[in-house]
């Protein structure tokens, strides 16, 4: 379809997730909004990843295959740079969205042309794989107040989570994209980036629009850990000195507070069999 000129370009950046790419690929074409075009960034998978995708006849699917894996900030910033669409969704190989979810996008940024990031809420569903098995120890939809403001954002007590969000592609561009140098919280990076020069772009939805899964190895959790903590500090020292980190209290990590330390914190007590 070279002629086409698609509303929304998705991004689904993949890496050896064959087994479960499917049902995100269903949930996109399921979308209510037919403008869109489904960008599959194949990380270097070595899975039958590609065989997948080639059984859906689609037009609308464009497929991509990099040599090599180089992270899901890479793979998403390759598929900006393939994007027809002025508007980008992400959608990643393990998550799904309501079949509303690009017409409820469309409708805020034909409302709202000002700005340049929206995003909803999201049902969070977390499994933690022990030894004996797998545990689900949350299911809920995502809290949010129905305000957002910068401070919250900066003061980490709101991540918008790539997922839920949508924005106008030839801003982010201009911003350098995802920064490939950060391997986690990644999303939370980009939207104190769009921040900086955007501060009055952003619109929350408090809508919820997705079904989120996450899956934690907490046999290996203190590598897991590592990362988490390693790229926050990144993170913190990549904004140092901004007047909206002032008295925050996720770095340097503590017990109790907004930090992966308080997420860690979480999860061990939910493996014990906490409350």
């Amino acid at each position: 379809m070279p002629d086409y000129q698609p509303k929304f370009s998705v991004i689904t950046a993949t890496y050896n997730r064959c087994y479960i790419l499917w049902r995100a690929i269903q949930s996109v074409l399921a979308q209510t909004f037919p403008f869109f075009e489904l960008l599959i960034v194949d990380d270097g998978s070595k899975d039958e990843t590609e065989k997948l995708v080639k059984q859906f006849s689609d037009p609308r699917i464009r497929y991509f295959r990099l040599p090599k894996n180089k992270g899901a900030s890479a793979a998403r910033n390759f598929g900006l740079k393939k994007a027809r669409g002025q508007l980008i969704a992400y959608l990643d190989s393990d998550n799904t969205w309501y079949n509303d979810f690009l017409e409820v996008m469309n409708n805020a940024f034909t409302k709202r042309k000002d700005k340049v990031l929206i995003f909803c809420k999201k049902n969070y569903r977390l499994t933690l794989k022990e030894a004996d098995g797998e545990k689900r120890v949350r299911d809920e939809f995502s809290y949010a107040r129905r305000y957002f403001d910068l401070k919250r954002l900066w003061q980490r007590r709101i991540l918008i989570d790539t997922n839920a969000m949508c924005h106008r592609r030839e801003e982010i561009i201009k911003l350098g994209g995802w920064d490939e140098k950060i391997k986690f919280w990644e999303d939370w990076e980009l939207a104190l980036r769009v921040s900086t020069k955007y501060p009055k772009g952003f619109l929350y939805l408090n809508r919820t629009l997705l079904d989120y899964e996450q899956v934690i190895d907490i046999t290996d959790a203190e590598k897991t850990f590592r990362l988490w903590e390693r790229e926050e500090k990144k993170i913190f020292n990549k904004y140092k000195g901004h007047p909206l980190l002032k008295d925050q209290n996720w770095f340097p990590p503590r017990p109790g507070n907004k930090s992966t330390l308080g997420v860690i914190e979480y999860l061990r007590q939910k493996h014990r069999g906490g409350g």
